[in-house]
């Protein structure tokens, strides 16, 4: 963590007694010298938005956009554009992370294609609506205002529903965050040890006390407190006296720890819900199949049809797409998948004639095979039409069934045992 919650440092309050002054000195302090205290809560809930943000925003990144065109997969301009180069400054991967980092901060992201062709996610704009389409101005890219207005045909413009995520969970962070600074003080005062510091008038009265008084506190006391094995040196009129032993019981002592944890933990899956990333893919932990589908289901494949959908409509249009010209996710890249694990399934789909060869090396991130073959399609003598399995039985006369032979004699012997 950024915090450093066992910091043994000292403090100091000053009460008169009958007997010169008496100081209470205790171990610890919940702040550091010269430093406020740390918003634990909403750095823990940045740390786990920001991580569930990177796990989608390259989930998103490792789409392969296929080009179509007249109905064959093509590599397109736009392929390269999407795939490879959406602008001088940025790969890939940091063109989809801040796609993704924009759309969860602001609840939308728009991009904008410049007059050489090159496409930026806006770091801020402003719209104006209207019902044939809305205006989009003041667009600041790379934090530089880029002139102009763009209309809503122009720009792809990604939304996502609902109320802003990001508020919504630092208003949850800042009330955990009270609750772990109240835990965590409690915590390090049940670890402490206190006692009393006694000063007699006679040292008090030496010219030298506040010298001797500032080493001991500032100093000495620190080290002391500090220090699994120490000698704490006093001078003649001084007596400190221990009122409360260091720790606590130990099962007390887990306990509050566990607690302040389990507050932590509240946080980060405060942002795994509201984000709709599963606990296990956010932490790395326990993870399963079916935890890494509904990953994919919610929220990364709605991000990508909406991507998908914004790219049709702004780019290639109604005539295109009705003539089998447009863009299409391939989602197989986001998971690694090991050729081997899935031989059996490959070959299941190949021999049913589902899938050709190079629709499979498709899926599995391979290059295609530049063959015909490659593209047909293959069943195997295992997988034929009923008709052809029918085919001649219905005409074939059946042979009737064969009784086994019966035995008279034992059939008299029942007959005159019925008859006695």
């Amino acid at each position: 963590m950024a915090f450093n919650i066992f910091r043994w440092l000292t403090k100091k309050t000053d009460e008169d007694t009958e007997v010169g002054r008496s100081v209470k000195v205790s171990g610890f302090s919940d702040e550091e010298e010269g430093s406020t205290y740390v918003d634990v809560g909403l750095y823990i809930q940045a740390m786990a938005f920001w991580a569930a943000i990177r796990k989608i925003g390259s989930a998103v990144a490792a789409v392969e956009w296929q080009t179509i065109r007249r109905g064959k997969n093509v590599k397109a301009r736009e392929y390269w554009s999407w795939n490879y180069d959406p602008n001088p400054n940025q790969t890939r991967e940091e063109f989809f992370q801040q796609l993704i980092s924009e759309l969860y901060l602001h609840q939308e992201a728009l991009v904008i294609e410049t007059r050489k062709g090159n496409r930026y996610v806006a770091d801020a704009f402003t719209t104006i609506q209207h019902i044939d389409g809305d205006i989009y101005s003041d667009v600041v890219i790379r934090g530089e205002s880029y002139p102009g207005t763009f209309a809503s045909s122009d720009v792809i413009h990604i939304t996502l529903p609902g109320f802003r995520i990001k508020t919504m969970l630092d208003a949850i962070a800042s009330n955990n965050s009270q609750m772990i600074k109240s835990a965590t003080g409690n915590f390090l005062r049940g670890q402490g040890t206190r006692g009393i510091l006694n000063i007699s008038d006679t040292a008090e009265a030496e010219e030298d006390f506040e010298e001797h008084y500032e080493d001991l506190i500032n100093d000495k006391f620190k080290k002391y407190f500090k220090e699994a094995n120490a000698v704490l040196p006093l001078w003649e009129g001084y007596e400190f006296k221990q009122t409360e032993t260091t720790g606590g019981s130990t099962k007390s002592s887990l306990t509050g720890s566990r607690d302040i944890k389990n507050m932590m933990d509240d946080i980060v899956e405060y942002t795994a819900q509201a984000i709709g990333i599963p606990i296990s893919v956010l932490t790395g932990k326990n993870m399963t199949d079916k935890d890494f589908q509904t990953f994919m289901t919610y929220p990364v494949k709605p991000i990508v049809e909406a991507i998908e959908s914004e790219i049709n409509r702004k780019v290639y249009g109604q005539k295109l797409v009705s003539a089998d010209t447009y863009i299409s996710p391939n989602l197989a890249k986001i998971k690694y998948t090991d050729v081997f694990d899935v031989a059996n399934p490959i070959d299941k789909l190949i021999g049913s004639g589902a899938f050709c060869v190079n629709d499979v090396r498709m899926r599995l991130g391979l290059d295609v095979i530049d063959e015909d073959w490659a593209w047909q399609h293959w069943m195997t003598k295992n997988y034929s039409p009923t008709e052809e399995l029918l085919d001649g039985v219905e005409d074939k006369e059946v042979a009737p069934v064969q009784q086994p032979p019966v035995d008279d004699s034992k059939e008299e012997e029942k007959d005159e045992e019925s008859e006695e």
